[in-house]
């Protein structure tokens, strides 16, 4: 793997501490999906805590070269996000090493303290605004999820392009 890590996408999968900041695997995956196939790199899903989660989004991509890794120690993982081009995750850990390194990062950001986003790096904070946002509830209290479910993967997507250079993409995709 290591001769193709300079064209891969770190992705960040369904983890995160609480299922209220977890964007829903499937809408993670049709994202990923489609950055791999606008930009031609694989997706490398790391920080793998929920079993149903990854089935959901490996099924819904079965066409995207993929690469597991789980358990890394934590300078492994960083030096991992630090050659990547981009990491895309939710609000988790990773979000803050990708920042500490240098690597653009799109964030899939609920239910938290805007104080806690990524900063001295290029990134794209995405949450959909709704009435109850920064609400720092573990489970969301409405039931809907919708401040990450609202988040359509197209918009994910054109974030994550806008963080590469404009080689990165197919020309199909521009």
């Amino acid at each position: 793997m290591a001769h193709a890590v300079g064209r891969l996408r770190i992705a960040d999968p369904p983890g995160a501490t609480a299922p209220s900041r977890r964007y829903p695997p499937a809408q993670f995956a049709q994202a990923a999906r489609t950055l791999a196939r606008d930009t031609g790199c694989a997706i490398v899903l790391s920080g793998v805590g929920d079993d149903r989660a990854l089935e959901e989004m490996l099924a819904a991509m079965p066409d995207v070269e993929t690469h597991m890794l789980d358990g890394l120690p934590l300078g492994e993982f960083a030096a991992l996000v630090e050659a990547a081009p981009l990491l895309l995750c939710n609000n988790s850990g990773p979000v803050h090493v990708a920042a500490a390194v240098g690597t653009p990062v799109v964030d899939l950001y609920a239910l938290t303290n805007p104080q806690h986003t990524p900063w001295a790096v290029a990134h794209r904070v995405l949450f959909h605004d709704v009435p109850c946002k920064y609400c720092y509830k573990s489970i969301c209290p409405e039931g809907h999820h919708d401040c990450l479910r609202l988040v359509p993967p197209a918009t994910v997507v054109e974030a994550a392009l806008s963080l590469l250079p404009p080689s990165w993409r197919r020309a199909s995709s521009v």
